[in-house]
C-alpha cells in the first residue's frame, strides 16, 4: 500500500465502540477511554494523507432548534444565542461543548453540539495519523443528507445502536429534534406517537421517514415510509 493516500476512509465511533472499515474495537466506550481505542485501529488502516469522513453515534449529540430574534445576527452573536440556549436546556454540561448551526438566515436554526473533548481527541488522533479530517457528522444528520424523500409536513427518525434520534418539520422549517436512548425497540411506535403528540393540531398528514427500523402505524393520517439499515 502506498504511504500516500487520496482514499476516503469512514470512522465511526460511539458508545458501541469504534470501527474502520474492516477494522473494529468493540467495548463500552467513553470519552475517557476514546483515545486507547483509537490507538488500537492498525496502522495499516490509515494510510498517510488519506482524508476521514467520521461518523459520530447520535447518543454523543445533542439537539435544539432555536428561535433567531431579529437583532441576532453575524457568527458570534448566533454563537453566543446558541450556546445561550443549549446551556439553558441541557446544564452546565454545555459549557463545554461545540456547536453548530445551519447559518442560513432563518428565523429559528437546528443546532448541534458535540463534546469538546470529543472533538479534540479525534483531531488528535488524526494529527498523530498524517490523516485529514474530512468531515465530523452525527449519524442522524448523515442519513438524513441521504434522504430520498421530500414532504411538506414530515419527519426523519434513525433507530441506531439502541438510541432514537428523530426530527420533524413543518412549512420548510424544523420544529422540533430530540434524542433519546429506546431500550426496546418494539416500543418505537409509541415514542414516535408520544413525539408526534407534542404537535397535535399542528402536524396532521405528514410523512414520517423511518430509518432502521421496520414500518409502524402512525396516528392522525401519518404514513410511516421505512428504510435503511441500523
Amino acid at each position: 500500500m502506498s504511504l500516500l493516500s487520496s482514499e476516503v476512509l469512514t470512522l465511526e465511533v460511539g458508545p458501541h465502540g469504534v470501527s474502520l472499515g474492516r477494522h473494529g474495537v468493540a467495548q463500552m466506550l467513553s470519552l475517557d477511554n476514546l483515545a486507547a481505542a483509537l490507538d488500537a485501529l492498525p496502522a495499516e488502516a490509515t494510510p498517510r494523507r488519506a482524508a476521514l469522513q467520521v461518523t459520530v453515534d447520535n447518543a454523543w449529540a445533542r439537539w435544539q432548534v432555536i428561535e433567531v430574534p431579529p437583532g441576532v445576527v453575524g457568527h458570534d452573536e448566533q454563537h453566543a444565542l446558541v450556546r445561550a440556549r443549549m446551556i439553558e436546556v441541557f446544564g452546565s454540561a454545555a459549557q463545554g461543548w461545540v456547536f453548530s448551526w445551519d447559518a442560513r438566515p432563518a428565523a429559528s436554526v437546528l443546532a448541534c453540539a458535540l463534546d469538546a473533548a470529543l472533538v479534540q481527541r479525534l483531531q488528535a488522533w488524526c494529527a498523530a495519523r498524517s490523516v485529514k479530517l474530512k468531515s465530523m457528522q452525527p449519524a442522524w444528520l448523515r442519513a438524513y443528507a441521504g434522504l430520498r424523500g421530500d414532504a411538506a409536513t414530515g419527519g426523519f427518525a434513525q433507530l441506531r445502536h439502541g438510541w432514537l434520534c428523530m426530527g420533524l418539520w413543518a412549512g420548510g422549517r424544523w420544529l422540533h429534534v430530540r434524542g433519546e436512548a429506546l431500550a426496546d425497540p418494539a416500543g418505537i411506535g409509541a415514542v414516535l406517537e408520544r413525539r408526534l403528540s407534542l404537535f397535535d393540531g399542528e402536524l396532521s398528514a405528514g410523512q414520517l421517514f423511518l430509518h432502521g427500523s421496520p414500518s409502524v402505524t402512525l396516528p392522525r393520517g401519518w404514513r410511516c415510509v421505512a428504510g435503511g439499515g441500523a
